[in-house]
């Protein structure tokens, strides 16, 4: 049982264990969330160090020796690993802001300043409102596609849109954060 600290209920001493913590490469690249004593044994070891301590405080005290438990922690040594496209079920509902934010209010036909959001299957064609066919399009593509596909219309999309990754919001919160800092 791991939980993630935005929903972590009190932390106690029977269930600071199974805390998630996230993990750092050593370029700040977001890895994956571990338990919090696999985190400990990573600090104690010298593997890792603390990025960023829980709030609130929550100690984890031995007999000679008191640690602070981690929300994020970075490794000290760079581990490769080979990145991989994984296919996700991208049928989630998806709404305008999210859509916008996700393509970073750049349209997918154009690459021009998009304020609306484009159905790739037109929900004529029965096209559902979900992250995989929803893409962000200025207003003259929206237009100019109607009631179409993309192949019909002659517009190829530009990115094959998906649904946000977890791992990915979180590493851009850690930039946002190491960029304030």
């Amino acid at each position: 049982m791991l939980f993630r600290h935005s929903e972590d209920p009190e932390i106690t001493t029977d269930n600071w264990i199974h805390a998630g913590v996230l993990l750092l490469n050593a370029s700040f690249e977001a890895l994956t969330e571990i338990r919090a004593d696999r985190a400990v044994v990573l600090l104690l070891s010298g593997a890792a160090e603390t990025v960023q301590d829980r709030r609130p405080h929550f100690p984890i005290r031995s007999k000679h020796m008191e640690l602070v438990l981690p929300e994020t922690i970075r490794l000290n040594r760079y581990i490769y690993l080979e990145h991989r496209i994984l296919v996700h079920d991208d049928d989630s509902r998806a709404t305008l802001p999210a859509i916008l934010r996700r393509d970073n209010y750049r349209c997918g036909y154009c690459a021009g300043w998009a304020r609306t959001v484009d159905h790739i299957r037109p929900r004529s064609k029965g096209g559902p409102n979900t992250w995989a066919n929803l893409i962000a399009a200025c207003g003259t593509c929206n237009t100019s596609k109607a009631d179409r596909t993309p192949e019909e219309a002659g517009m190829p999309l530009l990115w094959e849109p998906k649904a946000p990754n977890e791992m990915q919001k979180r590493q851009r919160r850690i930039w946002k954060d190491l960029a304030a800092s």
